[in-house]
This record gives C-alpha cells, sequence and structure tokens, in this order.
C-alpha cells in the first residue's frame, strides 16, 4: 500500500508523477528522505523549508501512515510521506537528474552476512542515488556504525560521488542541519555520528 496523508488516494506508478502539480513553485527544489523513521527529519524540513518540497519513503506502514498524519495536521503541503521500498520506488517516482538532495539517515546495518544484500548502500543503489540527484545535488547520509560508515564512504566515492571532506572524509554537522528524531538522542548522550557530504560532479 502507498498513500501521502490520510484524506490522499494512492499514487499512480504507471508513470512518473507531476510533482510540479503536487507541490507548485516549491517542486523546483525536490528532495527524497529515504527512512523518514517518525518523522523527525522530514517535518522540522517543511516547517523550516516552506521552499522547497520533500518526498520522504518509509518501509514501515505504521511510521509511514504516522508522519503523514503529523504532516497534515501541521498543514505541510510540501511534504508528502510514502509508504513502501525506496530501492523499489525511487526509480519509478523521479527522473534522473531531478533531485536537488536525498537523504539517507541512520540506515539498517543488516549485520548478517545472508542479509548484507538488504543494505541501502549497495552498489546497485549506489548508483541509482547519484543518477537521481542533479549535477551539483547533495547526499546526506549518517549512520552511528562507523563500520557501516567506512564501507559506504569507499562505495559511494567508487560510483562517482566527490566528498565534500575530501576522499574518505567524514564531514562536521553544519550549523543549519535538522537532526532526525533518532539523531537527536544521540545529540543528548554525545554519541558519534558520522556524516557524509557528498555530491554529483558538475557537468
Amino acid at each position: 500500500m502507498i498513500f501521502s496523508g490520510p484524506d490522499d488516494g494512492p499514487l499512480a506508478l504507471d508513470r512518473l508523477p507531476d510533482w510540479g502539480a503536487r507541490f507548485g513553485d516549491a517542486a523546483a527544489r525536490l528532495e527524497l528522505e529515504i527512512g523518514c523513521g517518525h518523522g523527525g527529519f522530514a517535518l522540522a524540513f517543511g516547517r523550516r523549508h516552506p521552499e522547497r518540497a520533500l518526498v520522504g519513503i518509509e518501509q514501515r506502514k505504521a511510521f509511514a501512515r504516522l508522519v503523514a498524519e503529523k504532516a497534515a495536521r501541521q498543514r505541510l503541503g510540501n511534504v508528502l510521506v510514502l509508504q513502501g521500498d525506496g530501492r523499489l520506488l525511487a526509480p519509478r517516482l523521479f527522473a534522473a537528474g531531478s533531485l536537488a538532495a536525498i537523504h539517507v539517515h541512520f540506515p539498517d546495518p543488516w549485520w548478517k552476512r545472508r542479509h548484507v544484500r538488504r543494505r541501502l548502500v549497495d552498489d546497485r543503489m549506489s548508483s541509482l542515488l547519484l543518477g537521481l540527484l542533479a549535477p551539483g545535488g547533495l547526499l546526506d547520509f549518517r549512520t552511528d556504525v562507523e563500520r557501516y560508515a567506512l564501507d559506504a564512504v569507499a562505495r559511494l566515492e567508487e560510483v562517482g560521488f566527490r566528498n565534500e571532506a575530501g576522499p574518505g572524509g567524514f564531514s562536521e554537522a553544519p550549523p543549519d542541519e535538522l537532526p532526525s528524531t533518532r539523531e537527536k538522542r544521540y545529540l543528548e548522550i554525545g554519541q558519534r555520528v558520522w556524516r557524509l557530504r557528498l555530491r554529483r560532479p558538475p557537468g
């Protein structure tokens, strides 16, 4: 099931959505969050950036519905929440080179060897993320798992991303960063977060 809010019908996937019709002028700066969880980032984004549009994809149905209902109550018309697998939905929702930014915050590291193929940042998905971004577009990746961070930075740079912090480097939190619900807890207890700010090269 795919839904965007308590009053919205299903989103057709037989063609690319008309984001201009859905978001108006905000569609000129279209962003994606994969795995919006409890919605801390998505809702804060909607409030702070009314001139930009965010599509959030969350695989867990209960979480997706909760965030969609919160966005509706707060009248955040620039935030759309969909339930489903981001790996399958993203290429059906967005044209190549159409996204200004993609946000991936604290994805499941899938520790067991038989589950590694489920990781979000694998070779196929890394290439997909790069292709969906406009030239100069940002991939904002955060994790609390060092091993996953090291694997992700190597893989993402290999497929063609340019690292703002230099090859293999991790970024400090920018002053205007919006923390996710999970990251707020980490900030309170001082737990390390590994941040990657990667760009699709221009041209």
